[in-house]
């Protein structure tokens, strides 16, 4: 497998002419960091001289620990071999070719909502994923739909659907956490608690060094 030191190695020139980008352990972010998180993932392959290079968006403000690709794409070019003396000048090519250009506009949570759309990503759009829009709901102060998503989580359908597939810990946040405070429209309290999973994010994914917070629109929302 490709190791850390070679993950650094391969990203020089890409950092060098991209003052934005931040690398932490194998992923490089586009800085500064908020509530959305823009990278590419220099994940490991089952052979031990290949990258699998990939671009993705999520957003902090649930408590995650890696940059999934629900939201992302590989990215291509060549065999992203480390043998290979051209793989840093084609790895950073590829990345400002492919990623850079559809990440760096991705700046606020509705620019978000705009991307991960079912015209994009026909398996994995945000509307497709309740128990992850409801975040977004919320911080966007659109509390109408985060209720019905509460609702639909009390359902005997909803229980069934969550806990057996091991997301009992996510099913219990949203039920436990945050539907009681939209029930009583408490929206303090749920900024409160977006500021409080998005700092769980960052600690993660050792993103301090990186992270501006910032208030989220249910804040600034009469």
């Amino acid at each position: 497998m490709t190791t850390i030191a070679q993950v650094k190695q391969v990203v020089q020139p890409l950092l060098q002419r991209n003052p934005d980008l931040a690398l932490v352990g194998r992923c490089v972010f586009i800085t500064p960091v908020r509530h959305i998180l823009r990278g590419i993932n220099l994940m490991r392959s089952i052979d031990p001289s290949l990258f699998i290079p990939s671009w993705a968006v999520v957003f902090l403000f649930e408590p995650i620990d890696m940059l999934s690709l629900n939201w992302g794409q590989r990215i291509y070019k060549v065999t992203w071999d480390v043998a290979n003396p051209d793989l840093p000048a084609k790895m950073c090519e590829a990345i400002e070719e492919q990623a850079l250009p559809l990440l760096r506009p991705i700046e606020t949570i509705d620019d978000f909502v705009g991307f991960a759309t079912k015209e994009r990503f026909r398996d994995t759009y945000l509307d497709l994923y309740e128990h992850r829009k409801i975040f977004v709901d919320i911080a966007r102060g659109d509390l109408d739909s985060a209720r019905s998503i509460c609702e639909y989580m009390a359902t005997d359908h909803a229980k069934r659907r969550y806990l057996p597939m091991k997301m009992d810990e996510e099913y219990d946040r949203i039920t436990k956490e945050l539907c009681p405070l939209i029930a009583k429209n408490d929206r303090a309290g749920l900024a409160r608690l977006l500021h409080k999973y998005e700092e769980s994010s960052v600690r993660s994914m050792k993103l301090e060094k990186y992270w501006e917070p910032t208030p989220f629109p249910i804040e600034l929302k009469s």
